[in-house]
């Protein structure tokens, strides 16, 4: 077999490298597949060079321990390991999957910016692949929940908690301190328990360092959609953690469901409001792209987009590939239907059967039955307690916790991690934990945002993170009173007042029906308002937009109510100027030219209404290299106007222009032909004709 180096290709095309097994997913079963490959190959005759692991890190996490990380009990870098060294000789590829091709047996891997990426020919193909963040489900999920999935995540928990004490520390505003000192964790898991018990061991065991913070004041929130926490476990122990974890003052919500987020609340499903600035999600995975794309486009039988295996851990119906762990529906022994959990116990030694069984058949033998059924269950609540279940029997409390250590460190890989791990614990009971705050938060671009209808996106006087897009849909900003004030509709934006000058937002944000939103951070966005003058001016408008709202307000209150409850019929001028929207840029300078006005209605040939052209786009237009005279109108993209029924009242269009936050409306018949307009300074004409005509 040749080499890498002769393998490599001189240009811009991937590395190919032909191989025997290609592996995907870093995780337990990934890695544990690995470590186990290179004996297999040996004992097959094959170099471990024939194997490949590719994961999205180049380190494994040793996930039970993440929530003591979040916790400061022990160092980030002492739950991960380097998967070189743990899957010696083979080659690790640090990278995204791009895509999978079964039927040509590639697999093709971007390893960087920088690289040509890599495409592993493989004979067999092992998906190891974990699932995926989808957090799209709740409103205000993505932009301001903390995740609890990798190292990095666990760091960030940690330094948030610090920040927000010691900020709370500082705060003399009573509402502000509740919020800074009010945590909420969502899911009622494993990984959501543990992260609740140490959360509040970490503020419990710290506060005392705050001189201006009572420990009353600390506020931690579980909630959970189920009857009880820790489901798996069974009644009596997670009736014994949830009573524990009360007595140690967690609160936990059953049976409940969070509605929406936002940077101040989070929203029930019961109706019920909690003010916080710190939301952490335990729950909302999806599958794998990866493994979605294999099972619509390339036909692996799955089960909710778990792919499935036989007892082997082969997938049904191919003889090379194979999968384990959180991707995989693997039958588990002695039950006709069930399949394994997706713990990390399962994981490891499926991993370690499938490399038995691939190093099998190379051999032409007899494959293994995965016939593991599990030993039990731990789960750590914090403060030297924790419950398990270890082959029927059940154990709680200090017992239980420390079970929960031994089992945990004698499964950590590495003995330079186990020694690290039982350093710092040791330390843990003697000193106090660290509340260094070192935060390695990296800032994120955009997020997508769904709405449901009636959704909140941010509620009047929050501060502001973020721009907002509306990609699909609409918005509505309302005042304190419930009424809209400004409506956003699609390819708008707005919060951009809010990011510039700070005060918070000035309104709540409210989706009218479902809607999509891109939220741009404002760490990314401000520096090129603040620097660029052709950003401030386009920012500019909308601003202008905001003041154009109260203004048309004041002259509402200027306007009899006769002339209010007018049609618009009555108002409107019909002598209007318009632009064909498939004439030219020569036609629009011409119209600019002999007129005063500022916008001009573009119509399409049956004088439907396209949009309205401004003096100033026209301006920014014919600037552009290659515009001349002759160049089509069609190529602008046009700016919109408020429209209205000549039906609609004086009073409904104004309300339309100060949702819009314009000085004129478009009147529009039902198949959207252009009547006429009607514009503020001709409403406040006609009130003083008519005063001069009453005096």
């Amino acid at each position: 077999m040749p080499n890498s180096d002769e393998n490599e290709q001189i240009g811009l095309d991937p590395y190919r490298i032909p191989i025997e097994v290609a592996i995907l997913g870093g995780g337990f079963a990934g890695v544990y597949c690995g470590r186990h490959m290179a004996k297999v190959l040996k004992s097959a005759g094959l170099d471990a060079k024939q194997a490949a692991i590719v994961s999205d890190q180049n380190y494994m996490v040793f996930q039970p321990m993440l929530a003591e990380v979040a916790g400061a009990s022990i160092q980030p870098r002492h739950v991960v390991n380097p998967i070189r060294q743990l899957c010696r000789g083979l080659r690790v590829y640090r990278g995204q999957v791009e895509s999978v091709d079964l039927k040509k047996r590639e697999v093709h891997i971007d390893t960087g910016k920088f690289s040509t990426g890599v495409i592993l020919e493989f004979k067999h193909l092992v998906l190891g692949l974990g699932a995926e963040i989808d957090l799209s489900r709740v409103p205000g999920m993505p932009e301001h929940a903390l995740l609890m999935q990798n190292v990095g995540d666990a760091m960030v928990l940690r330094a948030t908690v610090i920040s927000r004490i010691e900020e709370a520390n500082s705060e003399h505003r009573p509402e502000v301190r509740r919020r800074l000192l009010t945590f909420t964790v969502v899911g009622g898991g494993y990984s959501g328990v543990e992260t609740a018990g140490e959360m509040l061991d970490l503020l419990l065991e710290t506060v005392k360092f705050y001189t201006n913070i009572d420990k009353s004041e600390i506020r931690v929130v579980l909630i959970h959609s189920r009857d009880r926490i820790l489901h798996t476990l069974g009644e009596s122990l997670s009736h014994y953690a949830m009573k524990k974890l009360r007595e140690r003052g967690l609160e936990i919500l059953i049976e409940e469901r969070v509605r929406a987020v936002t940077s101040t609340k989070v929203y029930l499903q019961s109706g019920e409001e909690i003010e916080t600035s710190t939301v952490v999600s335990t729950v909302g995975t999806a599958p794998n792209r990866i493994i979605r794309q294999l099972c619509d486009e390339q036909g692996l039988p799955h089960d909710n987009y778990r792919v499935k295996t036989d007892t082997m851990l082969r997938v049904e119906g191919f003889e090379n590939i194979w999968a384990a762990g959180d991707c995989a529906s693997v039958p588990i022994a002695n039950e006709e239907d069930g399949a394994c959990p997706q713990t990390a116990q399962f994981a490891m030694r499926q991993g370690l059967c499938l490399a038995e069984n691939i190093g099998k058949t190379m051999k032409g033998h007899s494959l293994k039955e995965f016939k593991f059924t599990g030993l039990g269950e731990l789960a750590s609540i914090g403060h030297q307690c924790a419950v398990a279940s270890i082959m029927g029997v059940q154990f709680s409390g200090i017992i239980a916790w420390f079970m929960w250590r031994t089992i945990y460190l004698s499964k950590l890989p590495g003995i330079d991690r186990k020694l690290r791990v039982m350093i710092d614990w040791t330390l843990d009971i003697f000193f106090p934990r660290d509340i260094n705050l070192l935060n390695p938060r990296y800032t994120k671009l955009y997020q997508q945002v769904h709405l449901e209808p009636d959704d909140i996106l941010f509620n009047m006087g929050e501060p502001a993170f973020s721009l907002y897009v509306v990609q699909k849909g609409q918005i509505n900003l309302e005042n304190a009173e419930g009424r809209v004030v400004r409506t956003i509709e699609e390819g708008d934006y707005f919060g951009e007042r809010a990011l510039v000058h700070g005060g918070g937002y000035l309104y709540n944000a409210v989706s009218e029906g479902q809607s999509e939103l891109f939220s741009l951070s404002g760490a990314a966005v401000l520096p090129f308002i603040q620097t660029s003058r052709r950003f401030r001016r386009v920012l500019a408008k909308t601003t202008a937009q905001v003041s154009a709202e109260a203004e048309i307000e004041s002259v509402v209150e200027r306007l009899n109510a006769d002339l209010l409850k007018l049609p618009v019929c009555d108002v409107m001028r019909t002598d209007i100027a318009t632009i064909d929207c498939e004439g030219c840029v020569g036609d629009a300078i011409e119209l600019f030219t002999e007129r005063r006005f500022s916008t001009y209605p573009l119509v399409s040939g049956d004088g439907k209404l396209a949009g309205v052209l401004s003096r100033e786009d026209l301006f920014d237009f014919i600037k552009r290299d290659g515009v001349t005279n002759d160049t089509k109108l069609s190529m602008i993209d046009p700016m919109h106007l408020p429209t209205c029924s000549d039906q609609d009242s004086v009073e409904e269009a104004l309300g339309r222009m100060i949702r819009f936050g314009r000085y004129k409306c478009l009147v529009v018949d039902a198949e959207q032909r252009l009547k006429g307009i009607i514009a503020v300074m001709d409403l406040l004409g006609e009130a003083v004709l008519k005063e001069k005509v009453e005096d």
